[in-house]
């Protein structure tokens, strides 16, 4: 599963591979997949994607945005998606769920193992999406202080039952962090997902906040997980 470092992994070399290109075409590809998750019909992505220049792309906690200049933007990750630069036809995965092919050769697919996204919005569409428009503090982030971190813990009322696992990726959650990198964090904190989060003192919210920073830090500089893949189909590091 995609999380904050392999997106952050991914959207760099995107910027380094891609930005400039022109598509031209974009499919959402061969194979339907009941949980692959978009926001157009087919025929709206092939008239959309071709012809668009590719911009800048960011890492948003675990998803990609993916500037399409002008006025659109491609958001993928946070699931399961394999997203892969290809230099030849012959590497093509057998089955995705995403397909764009780039004027001069080269192409990019996105294939969903599970559930995943590759959503199509105008930059007021994912502004205004509840979902995928959600911007986040990341943990590598300056503002993603412990005063910041401990904050979140006001938000358990006194009989609050989430657990700490719960607490880190869901509710109220860590920008970008999922069960991917949580037993590490928790280990590293010496603190069991189950416990319930209303119950961690002062000093565990200290070691917690550490290893949050420590374990997504590590990840980022060693390129994500190895069980997960680059955009080169390179495992990651960690």
């Amino acid at each position: 599963m995609i999380e904050l470092p392999e997106a952050i992994t991914i959207a760099g070399q995107m910027n380094e591979a891609l930005t400039g290109r022109r598509i031209a075409s974009g499919t959402q590809g061969n194979s339907p997949h009941k949980f692959a998750f978009y926001t157009r019909s087919a025929e709206e992505y092939e008239q959309i994607l071709a012809g668009r220049t590719v911009g800048q792309a960011v890492a948003h906690g675990s998803r990609i945005v993916l500037a399409l200049d002008p006025d659109y933007a491609l958001v993928l990750g946070e699931g399961g998606e394999r997203i892969l630069l290809h230099d030849s036809e012959a590497t093509l995965p057998k089955k995705h769920q995403l397909l764009l092919r780039f004027e001069g050769g080269g192409a990019l697919t996105v294939s969903i193992s599970g559930w995943g996204a590759a959503q199509l919005f105008t930059w007021p569409e994912l502004e205004a999406h509840p979902y995928a428009g959600r911007v986040g503090v990341s943990p590598l982030e300056a503002a993603f202080t412990f005063d910041y971190f401990d904050g979140l813990f006001d938000t358990l009322g006194p009989d609050d039952p989430t657990s700490v696992k719960a607490f880190v990726i869901s509710k109220p959650g860590v920008y970008g962090v999922g069960n991917g990198y949580l037993q590490d964090i928790l280990f590293r904190a010496r603190i069991h997902p189950r416990r319930p989060a209303r119950l961690v003192d002062a000093d565990e919210r200290r070691a917690l906040y550490g290893a949050i920073r420590e374990t997504v830090g590590a990840a980022v500089t060693l390129g994500g997980r190895d069980s997960e893949r680059d955009l080169y189909n390179q495992p990651g590091c960690y």
